[in-house]
């Protein structure tokens, strides 16, 4: 795993910076979040927007954030129609972005602006993607051996070396976000989705700030929610792109152990008169039962095959619905 990375003093960036934030009934954070953005990015010069997702808040969210975005040229809010949950959130907000680097992060002030710079010197070093990996863990032993078991497992599953996944607090380049089609809770595994063989990242150390307003939506019950996803990602990683291969090896060898048993099953009754229901009846029908498995999954795999191509060559159609949006002078 590779060591943390150090930022150097070279936070000049010249192209346009999206920051996207989804929000969950955070009217009390959300004007204050806006004021920190805007000093770290005015102390630093630069040209930046302020993508801000409503989650379907049930408080008064949105009203905020349309007051702000009228009066507020680099502010761009969104309003989802229902509660589709951090993933198709920031994928709504990565699709409305404009800047050459996308810097995501949550809208409940734990991830604090003032990283922005650290993030974009990292990147104008070359990196195509930047992490913020939590400092520390203040939630407990038994959390933190929990937390860090699943990162091992991801790590492994994925290929990826990453210290940290869980955190949303990420800086990319524009062209390996926008086409990530990510679904359910893909947002915890979104930095080995989208870092492949050649690609360039890295992380450094954050510290993730107490909430102030409300509560946390993260529970431990999400922690098997993760395990499941955990498959999903494997599948996504590997085989995603090519999923009869998959199917296929394990149908081809179904069918090679089923014909072996049953091969030699029928052989030993034809010429050494062999009972086979007398003798071996569970047997066989095991050796049978691999046969059609086999069969089963080679079609499985055709039709997965085709279905990932039909997937990959459509139009891209959005797993959410936008219900307005509010910018400057509009």
């Amino acid at each position: 795993m590779p060591p943390l990375a150090t930022p150097t003093a070279n936070t000049a960036f010249a192209g346009l910076i999206s920051v996207v934030a989804p929000l969950y009934n955070e009217a009390d954070t959300v004007a204050q979040l806006v004021r920190r953005v805007a000093a770290v990015m005015a102390e630093h010069g630069y040209d930046y927007e302020l993508i801000l997702v409503n989650d379907g808040s049930r408080d008064h969210s949105w009203r905020i954030m349309q007051e702000l975005a009228a009066h507020d040229r680099h502010l761009v809010a969104i309003d989802l129609a229902g509660n589709y949950g951090q993933t198709l959130s920031l994928r709504a907000g990565f699709a409305q972005a404009k800047g050459e680097v996308i810097i995501a992060m949550d809208g409940d002030l734990q991830h604090d602006p003032a990283y922005i710079p650290q993030f974009i010197s990292l990147i104008n070093e070359g990196y195509d993607m930047v992490g913020g990996a939590k400092a520390k863990r203040p939630e407990g032993p038994v959390a933190t051996a929990l937390a860090t078991t699943a990162h091992g497992i991801i790590r492994r599953l994925s290929g990826v070396q990453l210290r940290y996944f869980g955190a949303t607090y990420k800086a990319f380049r524009s062209y390996l976000v926008k086409n990530v089609e990510m679904l359910g809770d893909a947002h915890r595994f979104l930095g080995a989705l989208v870092a492949r063989k050649g690609l360039r990242y890295c992380e450094f150390p954050i510290e993730i700030h107490e909430r102030q307003f409300g509560q946390s939506n993260y529970k431990i019950s999400k922690l098997f929610y993760v395990i499941l996803d955990l498959f999903i990602l494997r599948f996504f990683i590997v085989h995603g792109r090519k999923p009869f291969r998959l199917f296929g090896l394990a149908g081809l060898l179904s069918l090679l152990l089923g014909g072996a048993l049953a091969g030699q099953f029928l052989v030993r009754s034809i010429f050494f008169k062999l009972n086979i229901f007398g003798t071996y009846p569970l047997e066989f029908i095991f050796s049978l039962f691999l046969l059609l498995g086999g069969i089963f999954l080679l079609c499985f795999g055709v039709l997965a095959e085709i279905g990932m191509y039909i997937y990959y060559s459509r139009p891209s159609r959005t797993p959410y619905v936008v219900r307005q949006m509010a910018s400057f002078g509009k």
